[in-house]
């Protein structure tokens, strides 16, 4: 049975805003691939039993639902199926290619300069409502190297790792080479800040 710690609670009530269903509806897809139908009935069991509605059989993909809800969410499906960071990091790496946002990428063939300016529009046709902004602060395409920044978004320290790898698909599609990314700076670390630092580089 999963269970909530008193600090995935404090995480998942300060986490404000909604995101997408379809957030959500790609992780059930990439689950199912690996552990069968059964994958939305186990989730909707457990997000039940630690507090969380999340009608894993009819929620929509245009429906929005609370950002708490998913933060939830990852509680659940990193226990219920013992996934470790790098496991959260291929999910990422996996949702990213369903997303609304590296389909949009690839049909375009935007450059790189293009997705940066255009970051925190991308984020909030996801996040809403106290979801936060996310930024890219810096670019060097001779070095490589991209930094973007979330701002004023808590989440979950699941979340993070997830990003992680979500970001680093979306870079490597776009830069057109092997992508990694890391957080570089968190809220969960340094209580004082409301930002979560990424760095990305590429091959």
């Amino acid at each position: 049975m999963v269970t909530l710690t008193e600090k995935d609670k404090k995480y998942i009530e300060n986490t404000e805003g909604t995101v997408l269903a379809r957030a959500a509806i790609d992780h059930l897809t990439v689950l199912e691939r690996k552990h069968g139908k059964k994958v939305k009935g186990d989730i909707k069991r457990e997000m039940e039993n630690v507090g969380y509605s999340l009608d894993t059989f009819k929620i929509k993909p245009a429906e929005r639902i609370p950002t708490s809800h998913y933060m939830a969410f990852f509680v659940v499906e990193k226990q219920l199926f013992n996934l470790d960071d790098e496991g959260i990091r291929e999910m990422g790496r996996e949702t990213a290619k369903m997303s609304f946002l590296l389909r949009f990428a690839s049909s375009l063939l935007i450059s790189i300069e293009t997705l940066c300016k255009n970051s925190n529009v991308a984020w909030n046709k996801y996040y809403r409502g106290g979801g936060g902004e996310l930024y890219i602060t810096e670019l060097k395409k001779e070095e490589k190297i991209l930094r973007g920044e979330l701002r004023n978004f808590l989440g979950h320290p699941i979340h993070c790792r997830y990003m992680e790898g979500y970001f680093g698909q979306v870079v490597s599609l776009v830069a057109g080479g092997e992508a990694k990314c890391r957080e570089e700076k968190c809220p969960f670390s340094e209580e004082e800040s409301n930002v979560h630092r990424f760095m990305a580089t590429w091959k």
